[in-house]
């Protein structure tokens, strides 16, 4: 089974965790770490639980180059500074870290020298931080380039180079991954009484008939498309929001 088209993402229950959304609502979660004992210097980064290897925040111009959430703040950061965006994919994330660079005048006329200074925050004025010649030591050992040329002298093959020494530095190395399809409630049957005892649940791998209390603990983990209402005569499912209501979904018993 395969995912449809990611169209949002945010931020996991578990730490550093991401979590996405494909249209018909199953998940991927990307983890931090593989198991709870890996060492931190050996689990995914940021950049690739975000498929965002330039790292970049969230804001308008993120948002127009195919960003479908948020999730993440560098040490340090203040709760109301923006997160680092994400991309539902690689491909689109770097084309997004691409085009920021050459888009505009913010970046394309600065030396390579001078890019990651403006990259990190740092006004040009200002002293060189650690971040910043750290950086900057590392497009020169991954590209060789003169460091003294702009953004905009660099050809394609060259431009290529550049992102991919900011990607190294950035951080990209994968990690545990989790898929979850959500089924769906096809079909119900009820009681004598009218009330629901079993739901025909399904995906593209298949469907079955399942118990009311199945369907509930389904529901529950996030692997069923339906509402758990806790009322005091019980607990039951409701249909998620523009879903079919279940009176329309019932089909008669069949009894051996």
């Amino acid at each position: 089974m395969n995912f449809k088209k990611f169209i949002r993402a945010e931020e996991g229950e578990e730490k550093n965790s991401v979590v996405y959304y494909d249209e018909d609502g199953n998940k991927l979660i990307r983890y931090w770490k593989r198991y709870p004992d890996e060492p931190d210097n050996k689990v995914s980064t940021r950049s690739w639980r975000n498929n965002n290897p330039g790292n970049l925040r969230i804001g308008p111009f993120a948002r127009r180059n195919g960003a479908i959430g948020e999730a993440g703040l560098p040490p340090g950061s203040k709760p109301s500074d923006p997160k680092f965006a994400v991309f539902p994919d690689y491909e689109t994330g770097r084309k997004a870290q691409a085009k920021r660079l050459k888009e505009g005048d913010l970046y394309i006329d600065l030396t390579l020298e001078d890019l990651p200074k403006r990259y990190v925050g740092v006004k040009l004025g200002n002293p060189d931080t650690k971040e910043v010649i750290d950086y900057r030591n590392a497009i020169r050992k991954f590209t060789k380039f003169d460091m003294k040329r702009t953004v905009r002298s660099l050809n394609n093959t060259e431009y290529e180079q550049l992102l991919d020494a900011m990607k190294r530095h950035e951080g990209w190395r994968d990690g545990r991954e989790e898929p979850i399809f959500v089924k769906k409630i096809l079909n119900v049957h009820v009681n004598s009484k009218r009330v629901i005892s079993e739901f025909l649940v399904g995906d593209d791998q298949g469907k079955e008939w399942i118990s009311k209390s199945s369907a509930i603990s389904l529901a529950e983990a996030g692997r069923l498309h339906a509402i758990v209402v806790h009322a005091k005569t019980g607990t039951y499912l409701r249909p998620e929001y523009h879903r079919t209501p279940f009176k329309q979904l019932i089909v008669p018993s069949i009894i051996a």
